[in-house]
């Protein structure tokens, strides 16, 4: 895909219209206009926040663009925000986004809300052989031989009033996405790829808005913790828990109130004093002094659960005779993947490829996990389950 796919006078029209943006901070405008972006089938959006010392995006601008119409919108300064939390979940207009994940959190949490339907074009890229994870940046210099200055990337957005450099980068980074879309919509399309980039982004916009069950963090964020015996998985369940809940409520980043390093140390080897606790790896002065007891109070409880009652073990890496299965089937997702011009990663992620192989390892009764269903299950999934029966 080339810059000489869209004219020389498009490019220029949209970098003038990064320059005229309109500033929105007050209910009374954001309403309107609201309703007036509900006439167009596309709606870019982005964001900017500030996440240095806060466990929740605070956000500090929406940009917003329309009809080839570039808007910055003041979150700061509005109040009433249900016009567009109505706009976000209006069927008809696709939102249009870039590498979305922490947007989509900001939404739910700010607004109780998620873009749907949503393209994310980062996705789009990735079923196209443009990379797994494409930035912005590198997107516009691809298609459009644009070059954009990163210089405002890590400015303070809360800040009032906002630079003119800052505003004009903010909507730089709105404002090329609806032709963006145009391109990869087509390029998609005659794939046959299309549905299968928004079946993904739904899935990704359903995922942000999931609950997550703190009892089960450990199995997430502990990679090794199948390292552990059950006694020791105990304490590192338990404060895992007890650190998922209290980051929320306190609002501060998982690693400053206990680092994950910590959290293993403790869970290897549990202290039963604060002079253990003192001497544990990363351990933070402001921690021991505000939370050591608790700490010391959860190691005790866990550690002194009985059997029974202790949790879940993670999986465990597959056994080696499994390898050549393992081989194989790697080897069928890199011939489709290569006939279909996609990243192998992006037709089947590793730990998917462990879930179905596990599915099966004692009865032989492989079951496609949820991430293998949808369009992968008649692409991949069904032959994979094939093989692994037929290899047995």
């Amino acid at each position: 895909m080339s810059s000489m796919e869209i004219s020389k006078q498009t490019l220029q029209a949209l970098e003038q219209e990064a320059g005229n943006y309109q500033w929105i901070d007050d209910d009374q405008s954001l309403a309107e206009l609201c309703q007036q972006w509900r006439q167009h089938p596309l709606l870019a959006l982005d964001t900017e926040f500030q996440r240095t010392d806060t466990f929740y995006p605070i956000p500090g601008l929406i940009q917003v663009a329309s009809a080839g119409k570039c808007y910055l919108l003041d979150p700061l300064k509005i109040s009433d925000f249900s016009p567009f939390i109505a706009l976000m979940q209006d069927p008809q207009v696709l939102k249009v986004l870039h590498a979305c994940s922490e947007d989509l959190e900001l939404f739910n949490h700010c607004y109780g809300v998620v873009p749907a339907p949503m393209f994310d074009c980062q996705v789009a890229c990735s079923f196209l052989g443009m990379g797994l994870s494409i930035g912005y940046q590198r997107l516009l210099a691809t298609l459009f031989e644009v070059e954009v200055d990163k210089e405002e990337t890590r400015s303070d957005w809360l800040q009032r009033p906002l630079t003119d450099s800052q505003k004009i980068y903010a909507a730089i980074d709105v404002v090329y996405l609806e032709t963006i879309y145009q391109l990869l919509e087509q390029r998609l399309r005659e794939q046959n790829k299309y549905d299968w980039v928004l079946e993904d982004c739904q899935t990704q916009a359903e995922a942000a808005c999931e609950e997550e069950d703190y009892q089960l963090s450990y199995l997430q964020r502990f990679k090794q913790s199948w390292k552990l015996r059950p006694q020791n998985l105990a304490v590192l369940q338990a404060l895992s828990a007890w650190r998922e809940a209290e980051c929320r409520q306190r609002d501060m980043p998982r690693n400053f109130l206990l680092h994950n390093h910590s959290m293993m140390a403790i869970a290897m080897k549990p202290p039963f004093s604060m002079s253990e606790l003192s001497a544990v790896e990363r351990m933070r002065g402001r921690s021991l002094s505000n939370d050591g007891k608790t700490i010391l109070e959860i190691v005790k409880k866990a550690w002194g659960r009985p059997a029974e009652e202790y949790p879940l073990p993670p999986p465990r890496p597959l056994p080696a005779q499994w390898s050549k299965r393992l081989k194989s089937l790697k080897a069928l997702i890199n011939e489709t993947a290569e006939r279909l011009e996609l990243a192998p990663e992006m037709l089947v992620r590793r730990k998917d490829l462990e879930k179905l192989t596990r599915s099966g390892m004692d009865d032989g009764c492989f079951e496609l996990p949820a991430e293998l269903m949808g369009w992968r299950k008649g692409v991949i999934g069904e032959a994979l389950v094939q093989r692994l029966k037929s290899s047995e």
